[in-house]
């Protein structure tokens, strides 16, 4: 059944993403480009504060190691101070690393949308799936737990499409509820 409910909706995205392009171009530049303008202000916020705090841990560090010398502190307070700024030095480097690649995959998303195009140009009529196609087309699959609530047991999932999980397309948007006819019970 799932099989059947994938090829469904990799159908409708191509009919939808076909039946008007450059509208679908458009939705995908406007979501992308307030999703993408927010975060990468508040990720550039981030990576200028954490920049900062990096050349204050130096001077920190520094006079730590003056007081020590000096005869202000001990060995033993000296070492755990340095030993807990530096491990906090070697923290915002790595979040300075992630963050600067996280803004520059961003900056790639209009390529994702160009793929995506093509991807749909690629497969026109997709009747039947193969590997090659799911991984293509799909990020990740959701199959929820079963909700037997109403008496009727009801499967709730959710696919989630590679390039195009921020912009709307309607027959994407809300997760399938598959409900198992009672005659195909399992048997063992």
């Amino acid at each position: 059944m799932l099989r059947e409910i994938v090829l469904e909706r990799i159908q409708a995205v191509n009919d939808y993403i076909r039946q008007d392009v450059e509208s679908f171009q458009e939705e995908w530049l406007q979501c992308s480009r307030d999703a993408q303008e927010k975060s990468i202000r508040a990720d550039k916020k981030r990576l200028e504060q954490a920049q900062k705090r990096l050349s204050d841990l130096d001077l920190i560090i520094s006079r730590l190691y003056e007081d020590y010398v000096l005869g202000n502190l001990s060995m033993e307070r000296y070492q755990k101070m340095a030993a807990n700024y530096e491990a906090e030095q070697e923290q915002l480097k790595l979040e300075i690393g992630v963050t600067e690649d996280w803004v520059e995959a961003r900056e790639e998303m209009d390529d994702n949308m160009d793929a995506f195009i093509a991807l749909t140009e690629k497969y026109v009529d997709v009747t039947e799936l193969t590997p090659t196609i799911v991984n293509e087309y799909i990020k990740k699959i959701i199959v929820y737990a079963p909700d037997k609530s109403s008496g009727k047991r009801q499967q709730k999932i959710q696919i989630i499409f590679n390039f195009v999980d921020e912009v709307d397309i309607p027959s994407i948007a809300e997760p399938i509820v598959y409900e198992r006819p009672a005659n195909s019970r399992k048997t063992a």
